[in-house]
């Protein structure tokens, strides 16, 4: 009978009003295995990443409509609070090969050079099965009985705002002028009751990109970050692709009123331990319990592919990058989602962790081209357990050892969170002991191996 043992050895006491030095006050919130924050020592331990399983059914956002293209990508996701469901804006063009230009490079014409890219929306009561719901917004080929948004009904950079009392402002949203490669680029900033009709700053724009040396590039604005009490915004803080160090970056910017923004600073750059082509293109966060948690996505430029890795942050600035994998990993050759995966802001939602992405089975108009009406893309969904990105698990077949340190929390119960995972080795019993100890690492009477149930 092979039996998996996990001892989890604290030194827990209950809160106090004084604290004794050297202990770690860790309140009510979770704690992770991210890294030794909470951990002492390990015995017969690892870390490991978990990536994200793939729902069965992707991709949940296809093509089935007379006005979406092979090209669908992500624009925002939420559960919105106010509605009791997750909602999303998506965009999607038809588009094909016209000629090459004076460089020999491809173009890639949309259907109407006028309004080329149309946004659609959707809805989900469990973030699987999406409703392409009849807006009645907008006109195409004679019949508003579509999904698509109007243009004074969108705003491209949108998150909701659970920090701001006032239901009026409950959605807030930037809009872009002019390209990425501009330095004359503006945001100006909306607001809004429901997501369709915005209300405008009077006094826009609030960033002016030629006024910051034209470093913003491709850019997420997170929402409140209540680590560090203000509005975030990470950007690729290089103008695009125009990197002081020849690769993109990802940079921060903060606000405390959505209007009056900080000079962008470098976050995070490529070290030693990346590969010589990486480069980053985004960075979706969110706050989660006492840690800023994200995605950062990894661009590998020799091969033109993308994927999403797990990063972690106590403080908004920081950024730990230990787990140099892919959080959800691209398809196999022919999926939707083969070529590049690009991933927003997971969202947690009951006892699951949504990481929600766009996929695409290419990216240059050369595979395109290749490809013909085989080009393809789509959204797709994976999932994490509750608090499931990083785990600690045994190295051996008989026993592990983790030994926490020294903390104080509130309440009257902890809880571990684990699940029995033997599939690998076969089935067998999996056994959970704890063990109290003094500041001395002396294990307390009655609260011992030997004692625990």
């Amino acid at each position: 009978m092979r039996v998996f043992i996990i001892f989890f050895v604290s030194a827990l006491t209950t809160m106090t009003s004084s604290l004794v030095g050297g202990l770690r006050d860790i309140g009510s919130q979770r704690q992770f295995f991210f890294d030794d924050q909470i951990v002492e020592t390990m015995e017969n331990t690892r870390r490991r990443l978990n990536p994200a399983v793939k729902e069965p059914s992707n991709p949940i956002i296809k093509r089935d409509k007379p006005w979406e293209g092979p090209d669908i990508r992500l624009r925002w996701i939420f559960f919105d609070q106010r509605l009791g469901k997750f909602r999303m804006r998506y965009t999607t063009r038809i588009f094909y090969i016209d000629g090459r230009n004076d460089k020999g490079e491809l173009i890639v014409r949309g259907e109407g050079e006028d309004d080329p890219i149309l946004v659609c929306e959707a809805f989900s009561d469990d973030g699987i099965y999406w409703e392409k719901p009849n807006l009645g917004l907008y006109e195409y080929e004679g019949s508003t009985a579509n999904n698509i948004v109007p243009e004074e009904n969108q705003c491209a950079y949108v998150f909701q705002d659970l920090h701001d009392p006032d239901p009026k402002r409950r959605y807030k949203g930037m809009t872009r002028k002019g390209s990425f490669n501009n330095i004359g680029m503006t945001y100006s900033y909306l607001y809004s009751y429901n997501g369709y009709e915005w209300t405008e700053y009077e006094n826009n724009p609030v960033i002016d990109i030629g006024e910051r040396k034209g470093r913003w590039g491709p850019t997420n604005f997170s929402g409140w970050d209540p680590i560090r009490e203000t509005y975030a915004v990470h950007m690729e803080n290089n103008l695009h692709m125009h990197s002081d160090h020849a690769r993109r970056s990802i940079g921060r910017s903060e606000s405390a009123d959505m209007i009056h923004w900080s000079e962008p600073e470098t976050l995070i750059v490529a070290d030693d331990l990346d590969y010589p082509d990486t480069e980053f293109y985004y960075l979706f966060t969110i706050p989660y319990e006492n840690w800023n948690i994200g995605f950062l996505w990894i661009f590998s430029t020799t091969n033109t592919t993308h994927h999403p890795e797990f990063v972690f942050s106590r403080d908004s600035i920081h950024y730990n990058r230990d787990y140099r994998e892919p959080i959800i990993h691209r398809g196999d050759n022919g999926d939707f989602d083969s070529v590049s995966l690009y991933a927003s802001q997971p969202i947690v939602h009951g006892d699951e962790v949504f990481c929600f992405y766009y996929g695409t089975n290419w990216r240059s108009p050369e595979q395109l081209l290749a490809l013909g009406d085989a080009a393809t893309a789509g959204i797709g969904l994976a999932k994490l357990p509750l608090d499931g990105f990083v785990s600690i698990e045994g190295a051996r077949l008989d026993y592990s050892v983790v030994t926490t340190r020294t903390v104080t929390f509130s309440g009257e119960s902890l809880y571990l969170n684990m699940r029995a995972a033997l599939q690998q080795w076969g089935a067998g019993p999996c056994e959970v002991k704890v063990e109290l100890l003094d500041g001395r690492h002396v294990p307390l009477d009655g609260f011992t191996f030997a004692d625990a149930d």
